[in-house]
């Protein structure tokens, strides 16, 4: 389903108006990072600065969705949403969100494409990390394909390798932070929802594990979805990318390095809800769909 952000006071007119933006969010972890409370949402501080949005809820994951790889997440959930509304919308997709953002982009216009943290070039990844995950998926596969999920505890054991001295490090950083303090019910919001999340489809993570981190399908130009090359060439709109130069999970080296890209200093997930953010992105975000308003 498509939903407003949350907390939002009933008379703004941002929030009752048509959403002119929809965030795509990874279907790994739950979407709320684009929107995570009061205190820090994407979403909430669009909407006092004017620009409604929406934001791609996927639901709840149940074996029967075995079958919804990321084509289908686009192609059968994303595209029937988009096509409801009224007028070609603004598309902004994080992480994964942002390859099925990308596909649907291909579909039909958009008003713009920002892709967030997105990987691409999955052959940017080291050979040994790509080795380590393809071994560790082999060794969930079978039990994954029997209950046609992918628990998020699979998940997890690819981020916790990604930086073992790092993981350490912000748990002594949390550690050390006074009890109570506002930077200490932010660290356990954020890894709550780090830690949280619907278990994958089993499409989807055989596509993530097999055809994205072994294959680099997308990298290699090789990824069609309903019969459509999917590429930046292909995009019926502007494009505009945020990457990280400190990102674990996407490093720049996988990024699709789109002409113009806005490399920040900010990681993986600080890029969007850091304490920075407000700052940086958030405000680089709405000029860039602002200066688009009038693309379609």
């Amino acid at each position: 389903m498509l939903r407003s952000a949350a907390g939002l006071e009933p008379e703004s007119v941002a929030a009752s108006s048509p959403p002119r933006i929809v965030f795509v969010p990874s279907p790994i972890n739950a979407p709320h990072v684009l929107d995570m409370d009061a205190d820090c949402s994407l979403m909430g501080w669009l909407a006092t600065h004017g620009l409604s949005s929406a934001l791609v809820d996927w639901g709840v994951t149940t074996a029967e969705h075995r079958d919804h790889s990321i084509d289908r997440l686009a192609s059968d959930l994303l595209l029937p949403m988009l096509r409801t509304l009224d007028e070609p919308v603004h598309l902004v997709g994080y992480c994964l969100g942002g390859l099925i953002a990308l596909a649907a982009a291909c579909h039909i216009p958009v008003r713009s494409l920002t892709l967030i943290a997105t990987p691409w070039h999955f052959s940017g990844y080291p050979a040994p990390r790509r080795a380590e995950l393809t071994t560790m998926w082999q060794h969930h596969r079978p039990q994954c394909e029997a209950m046609g999920l992918v628990p998020m505890e699979v998940m997890q054991h690819g981020f916790w390798t990604l930086s073992p001295d790092k993981l350490m490090e912000k748990y002594l950083k949390f550690g050390a932070m006074p009890e109570g303090s506002a930077a200490a019910r932010r660290f356990v919001a954020v890894e709550d929802w780090a830690n949280g999340g619907e278990p994958l489809p089993f499409a989807l993570g055989e596509q993530l594990f097999e055809g994205l981190y072994r294959d680099d399908t997308t990298g290699s130009g090789q990824w069609t979805v309903g019969g459509v090359r999917i590429g930046l060439d292909q995009v019926q709109g502007p494009v505009m990318e945020f990457a990280s130069a400190s990102d674990a999970i996407v490093p720049l080296a996988c990024s699709p390095d789109v002409p113009g890209r806005e490399v920040l200093a900010s990681g993986h997930v600080g890029m969007v809800i850091g304490g920075s953010a407000p700052e940086i992105l958030w405000p680089m975000l709405r000029r860039w769909i602002l200066s688009h308003e009038g693309s379609i």
